[in-house]
């Protein structure tokens, strides 16, 4: 199919000889929408990494967490002698036979990625060989990404290997595009990348331009079109059936792309790729979801010599719970569970879960928890290095302290501290708190739940006190003490229980549990024995009448 060179075109592209009038004041024009008019003042700088396979596998993802260069030894997991091996990257995933990625100096060697893997170990018998490894990818572009959040507050992710910044507010913050980017680039370089750089007003002009290796900036939509015209239609990265349909055609740019008639192009390839290019020169809104930093303190710290004991641990915990208890200042946050994991030489690592009652922020409450559990840690080994990470974050709410210390130990304020203690020195399973549930039958009432946990419906934690008799609106006070299963009885008209019980309360009729099987029909009643002991009694309504014995109260 031939088109003919007047025929209509896509957009109204300039000639590249002609010089593009700047507009003295850019307003958006009548017709275009408010998303439009809000992308024409935005600027979408894209960082790319063109070797993304091989960044994730070196020291990059640690280095920007930590914002420092990592140490030359670990630019890759396995120690390379300087300029000794060539080192390239296969998907086992898919079989392993093919080059994803190769470093510069493999491919000074004539290797390239597509090639087949024995094809590029007869050109490179020393060439050495690393997995791919997906998930460590996806982790560098959301650190990298965590990373520019420091430059501005719009962010977003274009997998496998971009990120996009909207920088038009940041710009006077950093001294202008030139200075911005200079430091963007200047700061991965130092942790072991290479980025494309490229910024425009629309993200994918910007992506494109990128990809293409066409590094600049483009400040103005109206120089989108002839500046985006000689990139190669291969950076917009659609399907290979519709890049090899174009090429047929004599189609080799984003330029032959956009002189081409709409409707025919929207025909032969589809709205969606049509629609790519009205939104990468900006005639249609390209919206972009934020990307949203889920933040968790992870710090460590390597030991030279090693620790064999856990008393000596302290000095080491210190600066860690400094770190952590600045982090969620910072943050106004507050933690409820933290992960301690020691490492050792040759056994597995020996994992801590501190778990809180309550979200708190405080080193020296921390610190005496964990001083608590590592009393009871035995080490396998020698300690070489400690890791301690948080779990999720939790807003903080400041809570009015009470004026007095009496008036703080009458409100409770201490048990927390006590419950975590306890925890910490006989165990999580051996401290427990126990909820409400709204149920008619009593062994089904109540639950073993977290301390501090509150139950269905409740507004705050279950509290029982001792002697105090607990009363359900009308009903009969019920027992604190409540036996695991209940206990049949003598007698049929009248139960005994050392000696014949006389009926004080009562009675109190409770027929549920029909929907899930394990209905029942009970009258229950207060009896006394001779004793003076007060029991917590009941009769069963169905045949054959028998009496059971179901609490007893204090």
């Amino acid at each position: 199919m031939r088109f003919r060179s007047r025929s209509l075109s896509l957009f109204q592209l300039p000639s590249p000889m002609a010089e593009v009038p700047r507009p003295r004041n850019p307003l958006p024009s009548p017709a275009q929408t408010p998303d439009q008019s809000r992308a024409a003042h935005e600027l979408w700088l894209v960082l790319h990494l063109p070797k993304f396979m091989l960044d994730s596998l070196g020291g990059a993802i640690a280095a920007l967490r930590s914002r420092s260069p990592p140490p030359a030894t670990q630019r890759f997991p396995v120690r390379l002698a300087a300029g000794s091996q060539s080192i390239a990257v296969v998907d086992l995933q898919h079989g392993g036979k093919v080059v994803c990625a190769c470093d510069t100096a493999a491919a000074a060697a004539g290797i390239a990625p597509g090639m087949a893997l024995n094809s590029a170990l007869a050109l490179l018998p020393g060439l050495q060989v690393l997995a791919r490894d997906e998930r460590r990818e996806r982790e560098l572009l959301q650190t990298l990404a965590e990373w520019a959040l420091r430059f501005t507050s719009r962010v977003s992710l274009e997998p496998p290997d971009a990120v996009l910044l909207e920088v038009r507010g940041s710009l006077r913050l950093f001294g202008g595009a030139r200075s911005l980017c200079a430091q963007l680039r200047a700061q991965l370089r130092a942790v072991g990348l290479e980025p494309q750089l490229a910024l425009t007003p629309t993200p994918l002009g910007s992506l494109w331009m990128a990809r293409a290796g066409k590094t600049g900036a483009i400040r103005h939509s109206s120089y989108l079109a002839s500046r985006l015209a000689d990139l190669p239609i291969r950076c917009t990265r659609w399907p290979a059936r519709s890049l090899e349909m174009l090429a047929t055609m004599g189609v080799r740019t984003i330029g032959d792309c956009l002189r081409l008639p709409r409707d025919g192009f929207a025909r032969r390839f589809g709205p969606r790729m049509l629609d790519m290019l009205d939104r990468v020169v900006g005639r249609q809104p390209d919206p972009r979801d934020n990307f949203v930093s889920r933040e968790r303190f992870a710090a460590g710290r390597d030991l030279e010599p090693e620790i064999a004991d856990t008393a000596r641990l302290d000095a080491v915990f210190a600066p860690l719970l400094g770190e952590l208890c600045a982090f969620l200042r910072k943050r106004r946050c507050s933690v409820q569970a933290l992960e301690l994991r020691l490492v050792h030489r040759e056994a597995s690592p020996t994992r801590l879960h501190l778990r809180f009652v309550e979200p708190l922020a405080d080193a020296d409450r921390i610190a005496k928890l964990l001083r608590e559990r590592l009393a009871r840690v035995v080490l396998p080994e020698p300690v070489r290095a400690l890791r301690l990470r948080s779990g999720p974050l939790v807003e903080s709410r400041e809570t009015p302290s009470d004026l007095f210390a009496a008036a703080r130990r009458r409100s409770g304020a201490g048990v927390p501290q006590l419950i975590e203690r306890l925890q910490a020195r006989l165990g999580a399973d051996a401290v427990y708190g126990l909820c409400l549930i709204p149920e008619h039958r009593p062994e089904s009432a109540w639950r073993v739940a977290e301390p501090g946990e509150k139950g269905p419906g409740e507004k705050g934690p279950c509290l029982i006190s001792a002697g105090t008799k607990m009363r359900h609106g009308p009903f009969s006070p019920r027992p604190l003490w409540l036996l695991a299963e209940p206990q049949q009885l003598d007698g049929v008209e009248q139960p005994r229980f050392e000696g014949v019980l006389e009926l004080e309360e009562g009675p109190e009729r409770i027929e549920s549990g029909w929907w899930d099987g394990h209905d029942v029909a009970r009258d229950y009643h207060v009896a006394r024995n001779p004793a003076g002991v007060r029991f917590w009694v009941f009769r069963e309504r169905r045949p054959p009448g028998r009496w059971f014995l179901h609490g007893v109260f204090g």
